[in-house]
């Protein structure tokens, strides 16, 4: 859950209300995308934290695996078109020169060293191995033995570190708590590391953004204080861009729901779930999740720090 910096202050959801009682669904319009269920008595969002893993994790760690393989691939061809290179080389010079060429060749032969060197690069079997490849890959004989050095130096280190932490952070993602609409109690609440967060619902309040809908709720900060977090909303799963539309859309089936239930946004179904998405760890609900929000209702109702509106949806000049 962040914690909210004031910039734009969030309108209270009541001077919206008529609009969005009115909104009405396309037929064929399917259930807004952050919405993960709705039943007789909850209609629950999901968290918008999770696109880090699916839109920049997940991506991130398959094109690091692509440039790894990309790298390996590379390598392997090298070697056994080196293999490849040497083996002709030997056998080129037996068919012209004869079997024992290699072993009868004079000291004062051109080139001899490199030869020889060229020779020995096989083991008994007639193979190059690949230790002796990466040798030969990085040594003097070869035109940039130096730089090729360094490349594969600088790719083991980069995929050597950057493959585990991504698959650390892919494979350790929580699944954040998501935002979970009571309307038996009139209240919306959420948990974040063992911390309730909510607010009710008559008193929602709401910001639109061009990159997310913030959803307010109040929480317990820094020294025991009341202050705000926002619930992050992407109907669009975009982190740069949602539309307003999608923001309509996704209030008034929150608003209709807390209003007529669940008959009136889903008449043909007693309950819907939608697709929640794999993950291995997620942020648990709390064992004293009901007295942490009992507290902190005896808190919000009894707060006087919340900025207020005229009837017109106009800030009240303190």
């Amino acid at each position: 859950m962040k914690k909210f910096k004031w910039v734009e202050h969030p309108i209270p959801l009541v001077f919206k209300r008529d609009e969005l009682l009115a909104y009405e669904f396309n037929i064929n319009c399917k259930v807004p995308r952050p919405i993960l269920s709705i039943s007789k008595e909850f209609l629950i969002l999901s968290n918008s934290f999770v696109i880090i893993r699916n839109l920049f994790l997940i991506p991130a760690l398959i094109s690091v695996l692509y440039l790894c393989t990309a790298e390996i691939q590379d390598i392997y061809k090298s070697w056994k078109a080196s293999e490849k290179s040497t083996i002709h080389f030997i056998e080129f010079r037996k068919n012209k020169y004869g079997s024992d060429y290699f072993d009868t060749l004079p000291e004062n032969k051109k080139y001899r060293d490199i030869i020889l060197y060229e020779y020995n690069r096989l083991n008994n079997e007639g193979e190059l191995t690949f230790n002796q490849y990466i040798t030969d890959r990085h040594g003097s004989f070869v035109a940039y033995g130096e730089r090729n050095y360094r490349h594969d130096r600088n790719s083991i280190i980069f995929f050597g570190t950057t493959i585990p932490l991504l698959l650390i952070w892919v494979i350790g993602f929580k699944r954040r708590a998501p935002l979970i609409f009571d309307r038996k109690r009139r209240l919306l609440y959420t948990w974040s590391k063992g911390k309730v967060v909510a607010q009710r619902y008559d008193n929602l309040r709401a910001l639109e953004t061009p990159s997310f809908l913030a959803i307010m709720l109040r929480a317990t900060v820094k020294k025991g204080k009341l202050g705000w977090g926002r619930f992050s909303v992407t109907p669009q799963g975009n982190t740069i861009y949602n539309s307003k539309d999608s923001y309509q859309q996704v209030l008034a089936y929150i608003v209709q729901f807390m209003e007529y239930g669940r008959e009136h946004v889903m008449p043909e179904q007693t309950e819907w779930q939608g697709r929640k998405g794999f993950f291995l760890f997620e942020d648990k609900k709390p064992h004293d999740f009901e007295e942490q929000l009992a507290v902190l209702l005896v808190r919000i109702d009894a707060a006087t720090d919340e900025v207020e509106f005229d009837e017109d949806g106009q800030l009240v000049e303190s």
